[in-house]
């Protein structure tokens, strides 16, 4: 009876709550902590743009996960207390069976979101991923015109971006769906993140901003620690005056930006010290990523892999000593 009163207690404390016990008390963290309840699913490698940042468009094909083989991973995620699945990419409106995949998470209980680069996705195709169950769609936006298109390394595909972007804002106001624009941060495009936040704003459609992350699996590229990493004198001055208007917009446009105030103070030393050590990182312990092949990875991807849901089930995986060690290692950033 103790035990299961204390699960019930425990299942009640929000993540906040137990982020600041756990801080505050490491050795606390058996009893605190926070278990994964989202799966962001890498559908495929295969994208039909070449983003200068992006280094899974450039892996050689493999075969990949087929539909019933999702289809049982998804059931174990499910017996493991998984809530939410987010579908990625690569591209995943490449794959035929997305709205399958879709309908089938939705009616297993499932909150189903997608990250897209759009250039696939118009009002008709939208729809009927929502009739599928989708509730939440993110859209790739790093920039706008021949800008975005040099990123995106597609002449053309700004155009249907737009296609793209007016058909998530018209379902967002008409069927209700969470709808926002992703912005990748780095050098290059800093001065064209306010450009970005005005398309978005003309849309109705709030930003987040996600940081050049070098050490990741997808991510892990030369050209992203020598190029585009903000580190240089002219590009750290520049993102000083985008953190002031990030402050600017978030007192005068309220919700325009999915973003914290803390969170803007992390963006302003990410550059300098990714690590940043004083900030827990909570992401790592409610996500995990599988990849198009079935191989588990942690809440961030610079974790790497711990097994195959191919082959294994989560249940097992969570339980070995090297994912047990990496998760907490990761939320004190050890």
């Amino acid at each position: 009876m103790y035990r299961r009163i204390r699960k019930l207690l425990l299942n009640y404390i929000p993540d906040v709550a137990r982020t600041g016990i756990l801080c505050a008390m490491p050795s606390l963290y058996p009893a605190f902590e926070i278990k994964p309840s989202s799966c962001n699913i890498m559908l495929t490698n295969r994208c039909n743009l070449r983003c200068v940042m992006c280094g899974q468009w450039r892996q050689k094909p493999r075969e990949e996960l087929k539909t019933e083989d999702w289809k049982k991973i998804m059931d174990d995620l499910r017996r493991n207390g998984f809530r939410n699945i987010h579908f990625t990419g690569g591209e995943p409106l490449l794959r035929k069976d997305l709205n399958e995949l879709v309908s089938y998470c939705n009616k297993a209980g499932f909150t189903v979101g997608m990250t897209t680069n759009g250039v696939l996705l118009d009002s008709g195709a939208l729809n009927a991923l929502i009739d599928s169950g989708l509730r939440s769609v993110a859209l790739s936006v790093d920039a706008l015109g021949e800008c975005y298109e040099h990123i995106r390394g597609i002449s053309g595909s700004f155009d249907k971006l737009k296609i793209a972007a007016s058909a998530v804002a018209e379902a967002k106001a008409s069927r209700g769906i969470d709808a926002y624009i992703n912005f990748t941060l780095m050098k290059g495009n800093i001065e064209l993140f306010e450009s970005v936040k005005e398309f978005a704003d003309s849309a109705g459609l709030p930003v987040a901003l996600c940081l050049l992350d070098k050490t990741s699996a997808i991510f892990r590229l030369q050209e992203n620690e020598e190029d585009f990493w903000i580190g240089d004198s002219e590009s750290l001055r520049k993102l000083a005056g985008l953190i002031g208007y990030l402050k600017s917009e978030m007192a005068s446009k309220p919700g325009s930006l999915i973003l914290s105030y803390p969170g803007v103070d992390f963006i302003s030393g990410y550059f300098d010290d990714p690590r940043q050590k004083n900030v827990p990182c909570v992401v790592s312990q409610d996500r995990i990523y599988v990849d198009p092949y079935g191989d588990v990875y942690g809440g961030c991807l610079s974790m790497g892999i711990f097994g195959n849901l191919g082959e294994m089930r989560f249940g097992d995986i969570k339980d070995t000593k090297r994912y047990s060690a990496a998760k907490k290692d990761m939320f004190y950033k050890k």
